[in-house]
This record gives C-alpha cells, sequence and structure tokens, in this order.
C-alpha cells in the first residue's frame, strides 16, 4: 500500500517503479486523483508477485503516463530467502534493501525450536542492499525457521529503526548417489567382489556417515538378493564409499551379478537419505574358485628302492581360507605308469599329508618323476600344482658294488690263503714216516 499527501487535489498522478535490476523507472498502470486534503486515495497499492525481486525499489509519482516526472518518489525494500525451500547442506541466501546506504544491520537466524542457529552483522551497499548466505547443516532440525533482520537507517530516513522477519522451509537433504568404479568383469567365487561411489549432500559436500545397523548395498543374481554388501568410507575427503561382499564357496556360478542400492536405502544418520532412483552397477561373471596349492617336499630325489618321498601341501581359497575339507590326491607319473595316493588333513598345521616310498620294482622307472597333487571341495571348486623328482639307484648300486665287492674280496682271500694252507698240508702228509721196533 502507497500513503502519501501534499499532493495537488485536482492533479492526476501516475505510479512508476524502478524494480531492483532495472536501469529507469517505468509506469506500472496505476493512477489516480489525491482525495481530501491532497492524500493518496486509500486503495492505491502496488502489489508484489510471491517471487518479487528481492532488493531496494523506488516508487516515483509523475504528472505524465509516457514520462516520469518525478514529483514525488520514496524508497522501499524486499527481502528475504532467494528460494522458499532449502535441503540440509544447501546455502540459504539472504538478500534485501530498502537501508540507509553503509548502514549495518543484524541478520538472526531461528530454528524452529526457537534456537538462535545463525547470526552475522552485514552492512547495506550504496544502493541500500545486502546479501548474506548460510549453509545449513547437515543435521538441523526441519520444518519452519525465521530469520529477522534490525537496525537504524532505512533509505529514506538514517535515522528511522527497523525490525522485519521472513520464513524458509528446511527439508531432509537428498543424497546423490555416482558409481566411480565398476567391479570387476568376472570373479572368482571366495573372492571379495567390490564397487566404489562418491556420495553426497545436495551442495556437493561429502557423506562421511552412516545410519547404524543399515546395509543399503546389495548383491543380485538377476533379480534375486543373495547378499548383503558391506558399505565402508574409503576416501572421507571426497565422500568415496566401497560396497564389498566376499562370494560363497557355493555360489552359483554366472555372468549376471551386480551390484545394487535401492532409492532411498542409504541414510546418513540424520535423515538425509538417497539416491532418489535405484543404484545399479554393470553386470559380472562369478566362476568355480581356482583352489591354490603350495607344497613342500622332503626333497628333489628319491632313492630306489626304500627310499621316501613326503609332501606337505596346504590348500586355499582365492581369498586365502584354508581348504579343510575336500578331496586332496597326489598322483606319481613315473616311466608311463601311475600311481594315486591319497592326503589326509592334519588340523595341528593346517596342511594336507601324502607319501610314497619306493621298492624294487621302481628300479625300472629311474629317472624324473612328476607329482600332480589335485584338490577339490564339494562345490566343484579345484586346483592342481605339479612338482618333478629325480628318482634314482645311486644308493643301491653303491651298496651292491660294495657287497660284491666284499664277496669277491672274501672269495679271494679264501683262494690265495686256501691254497697255501692245501700246499702245506699236503707236504706234511707227504713227509717220510718211520717205524719204532722194539727188541727184547
Amino acid at each position: 500500500m502507497l500513503l502519501g499527501g501534499g499532493l495537488s487535489p485536482t492533479q492526476t498522478y501516475y505510479v512508476w517503479v524502478k524494480r531492483p535490476g532495472d536501469n529507469a523507472t517505468r509506469y506500472i498502470g496505476i493512477s489516480f486523483l489525491p482525495v481530501s486534503g491532497g492524500l493518496l486515495p486509500p486503495d492505491i497499492s502496488y502489489a508484489l508477485a510471491p517471487n518479487a525481486t528481492l532488493g531496494t525499489y523506488l516508487v516515483s509519482l509523475s504528472t505524465s503516463s509516457s514520462a516520469d516526472n518525478a514529483q514525488a518518489i520514496a524508497h522501499f525494500g524486499v527481502w528475504g530467502s532467494v528460494n522458499p525451500v532449502y535441503q540440509r547442506t544447501q546455502s540459504v541466501a539472504f538478500l534485501g534493501g530498502g537501508i540507509f546506504p553503509g548502514t549495518g544491520l543484524s541478520l538472526t537466524v531461528r530454528d524452529p525450536a526457537g534456537n538462535i542457529v545463525h547470526q552475522a552483522t552485514l552492512t547495506s551497499t550504496t544502493e541500500g542492499d545486502f546479501n548474506h548466505t548460510w549453509r545449513i547443516p547437515a543435521n538441523a532440525i526441519t520444518n519452519v525457521f525465521t530469520a529477522f533482520v534490525d537496525g537504524q537507517g532505512v533509505f529514506d530516513n538514517p535515522q528511522e529503526d527497523f525490525v522485519s522477519q521472513a520464513k524458509f522451509t528446511v527439508t531432509n537433504a537428498i543424497l546423490s548417489l555416482n558409481i566411480t568404479q565398476q567391479p570387476n568383469s568376472t570373479y572368482q567365487r571366495t573372492q571379495n567382489a567390490a564397487l566404489a561411489v562418491v556420495i553426497q549432500y545436495p551442495d556437493g559436500s561429502p557423506v562421511t556417515s552412516l545410519s547404524s545397523g543399515t546395509q543399503p548395498a546389495v548383491l543380485l543374481l538377476d533379480q534375486t538378493t543373495v547378499a548383503s554388501a558391506n558399505l565402508t568410507v574409503s576416501n572421507a575427503a571426497n565422500g568415496v564409499w566401497t560396497a564389498e561382499t566376499r562370494i560363497l564357496p557355493n555360489a552359483t556360478p554366472g555372468s549376471r551379478y551386480r551390484f545394487a542400492i535401492p532409492a532411498m536405502a542409504f541414510d546418513d544418520g540424520y535423515g538425509n537419505k538417497g539416491a532418489v532412483v535405484d543404484t545399479y552397477s554393470n553386470y559380472f561373471s562369478v566362476t568355480n574358485a581356482t583352489l591354490i596349492i603350495s607344497s613342500q617336499l622332503n626333497g628333489t630325489d628319491i632313492q630306489i628302492p626304500f627310499g621316501q618321498v613326503s609332501i606337505l601341501s596346504k590348500v586355499t581359497y582365492p581369498d586365502g581360507t584354508p581348504l579343510t575339507a575336500g578331496i586332496v590326491t597326489v598322483t606319481v607319473y613315473a616311466g608311463g605308469s601311475a600311481t594315486q595316493l591319497q592326503s589326509t588333513f592334519d588340523p595341528s598345521t593346517g596342511q594336507w599329508r601324502a607319501s610314497y616310498s619306493s621298492t624294487l620294482s621302481d628300479l625300472s622307472r629311474v629317472g624324473t618323476w612328476t607329482l600332480r597333487a589335485k584338490a577339490s571341495d564339494a562345490f566343484g571348486n579345484s586346483g592342481t600344482a605339479t612338482y618333478d623328482v629325480t628318482a634314482q639307484p645311486y644308493l643301491f648300486i653303491a651298496v651292491l658294488v660294495a657287497v660284491v665287492a666284499a664277496l669277491l674280496s672274501v672269495r679271494w682271500s679264501v683262494s690265495r690263503y686256501g691254497r697255501r694252507i692245501y700246499f702245506r698240508v699236503w707236504k706234511i702228509l707227504r713227509r717220510p714216516r718211520f717205524k719204532r721196533y722194539a727188541y727184547g
């Protein structure tokens, strides 16, 4: 509403307005004749739209509708938040005008509970305007907030006190989720499948908290949830979260696996949720696990016969989990034949044990033997490893040669000394013998 007096009662006046940002006033289609005493009629007003531009306005009364000759002027200010509704973490922009140029004023913001959550001291510009921004905390109370400006000095009267209030609404923030690293194209069973996502507040700041006890990320096979995925912060400065889950040893092999974070499933613990739509990763495949076999042999040689080779095998899944229930065999390939050995699990060492003792029949299989260890579990996961040993009879031959040599030595000794004894006995037996006669 426009108020004023001192106008010529017989003169028609035209209302001109200069809005913030305009270069000059413009006629707004309102004219009037002053009432008794030269006052403005009580029904003369300038209606502001709900989205009216914030700042300092100039109202001018002209005696012409085609040119503003400014018979009387006045200023007023429109102020408030640029938007009526804000999400948490967004910055409320306060703009206004109508203040005496260069004058200080106070801005105070109260939450719905009446608590003062922000205060600032501002100074108006040479045009009588002011502006200020305030970032809403991620855990702010939601509902209607009230902002106040107060001070001394309106545009047309530096001594006049003023106080005014405006309202705006704060809502929960809607979080954004963007995948920054897709899962690998293929994983073996027991490996950890992983996905990286950036989660941010509306103002682009990183989300670093998650509502306790929630697991918003899941692993899907086609449209079926097969596992939950742990979601942890891997880069707090940038809001990077890693969704990770261990693929079970008995997981169904296939190529239609992917991660999913359903819409509004992520909650930062303050009620801010996201994203507005379901978030899906690329599809990836899951295959049977290749078991890892690490074996120790008691040597690289085995004597034939009566030698022994022992093999201790540590068998693990790709993630390092030991195989404790399954089948581990060691096949000895030698001379075109194969001998299979069953390994037994030793829980005290976490290893599978097998051994092979050579016999006389192995003398025909001298050379390099190949030992192939094979492990498998009940779910079709398996692995193999091969090792070579040298089978040689050198010790046996050495012992045999020693025995033969000993026998020959005994024979030679017997032969040599036996002849000498023989001739000596023969000579003794050949000596002349004398008879004794008795004389009576």
